[in-house]
């Protein structure tokens, strides 16, 4: 099969490595996928079955880009103000232990290269150069396309690469695609190999799952396969309702990933190993996961003693996880951004000259605020009245 020109000349990414030659080169992965889909490209992943500085070189030329990073598994990463492109040879793998990431040697044969690979609608390329915009697909990739059928290239798959697990579920979601037989059974391996999968991979994975469209059905069916639980005991549990919860109130972003744990038992983890998360994201879970008498949160100004500081998201969650209605949330948070361009408190110290008083002064007129006691405009009048007795 020859791929569509016009399709490849419609797609910039494409077209600005026409140019390139003197080296058999081809697109590979991912963006062959998504090109048959008809769907935009963001980045290019290309294979050399014979690799050589010479073309790397060419690649830096074209883009202006002086810099690029290299990887252990042969590839060449290439950031450019267009998009990101991967350059690796053809390679093999093989994994000396289930989970862990595999070694990876040169065997300079593009179809070898692609059965390596997950899924078969993954192990598609498009010879590039010579420009026979050939498609090579030993394993039936486009017609599983075609069928909507994701299949994993091998039994054991998720033996040897347990995050396949997730990209299977991310790309069932994503293109509404169904399991084929082989593919369902490889959940059922997930035990024998999951386990060791360390806390940075898995990370990495929930924070892409995170920024899908349709992130709510894929962390749903993780939770009903029980995933995080096979991966550690202490993910015990699976809110659904929670989950759901936190898919409206949260944005599609990589750093919001660890607040989607919280369906899942994140509390328990982050128990036993605080320290496998960023500080940032620790001082955020401590607080959602502080133990505190609910009576005393009742009023806005309640609220604020505890989360002044904590950002708008977070106060979100918080409010989810302790039964706090959305409502009364987003008016504190509208009553808290008020707030800062109110009085300040540094300002209350130097019109008063006293810190104690100001303090006293400052905090009667937030708990006013927040409270309802007071509107908007009348922080002067409030002032005056109190500061007599203070």
């Amino acid at each position: 099969m020859i791929v569509d020109f016009d399709r490849i000349k419609g797609e910039r990414l494409l077209r600005l490595i026409l140019s390139l030659d003197g080296e058999k080169f081809y697109i590979v992965g991912g963006c062959v996928r998504d090109l048959l889909l008809n769907k935009s490209l963001k980045d290019i992943d290309v294979v050399v079955e014979r690799l050589n500085r010479s073309f790397i070189k060419n690649f830096l030329l074209i883009f202006g880009v002086q810099n690029y990073s290299k990887s252990q598994f042969l590839t060449f990463k290439i950031g450019t103000s267009k998009g990101i492109f991967d350059i690796a040879r053809a390679r093999g793998e093989y994994y000396e232990a289930p989970g862990k990431l595999p070694r990876v040697y040169p065997v300079y044969d593009i179809v070898k290269d692609l059965k390596r690979r997950d899924f078969t609608i993954n192990s598609m390329a498009i010879e590039f150069w010579p420009r026979t915009f050939k498609l090579i697909d030993p394993l039936g990739g486009f017609d599983d396309l075609k069928s909507r059928i994701l299949r994993v290239n091998k039994k054991g798959s998720f033996i040897d690469d347990p995050t396949r697990a997730f990209r299977a579920i991310r790309y069932r979601h994503r293109f509404d695609f169904r399991y084929d037989k082989l593919t369902e059974n490889e959940f059922e391996n997930l035990n024998r190999s999951l386990p060791n999968l360390s806390f940075a991979r898995l990370r990495n994975e929930i924070a892409r799952v995170v920024c899908e469209e349709k992130r709510f059905l894929m962390l749903k069916e993780i939770g009903e396969r029980g995933i995080l639980r096979i991966w550690d005991e202490s993910f015990n549990s699976f809110d659904v309702k929670m989950l759901e919860e936190l898919d409206r109130i949260l944005p599609r972003a990589e750093d919001k990933w660890f607040y989607f744990l919280i369906p899942f038992g994140l509390e328990n983890y982050f128990k036993k190993y605080p320290y496998n998360f960023k500080v940032s994201e620790r001082k955020i879970l401590e607080l959602l996961f502080k133990s505190l008498d609910l009576s005393s949160l009742s009023r806005p100004s309640g609220m604020h003693s505890v989360l002044k500081d904590a950002e708008a998201e977070t106060v979100r969650v918080w409010g989810a996880l302790k039964g706090v209605k959305q409502e009364l949330l987003m008016d504190y948070l509208w009553k808290r951004d008020l707030l800062k361009n109110s009085i300040r408190f540094n300002v209350l110290v130097k019109r008063l000259g006293n810190f104690e008083r100001a303090r006293k002064a400052y905090n009667l007129l937030v708990r006013a605020f927040l409270d309802g006691e007071i509107e908007p405009g009348e922080e002067e009048e409030f002032l005056r009245k109190i500061l007599s007795d203070l």
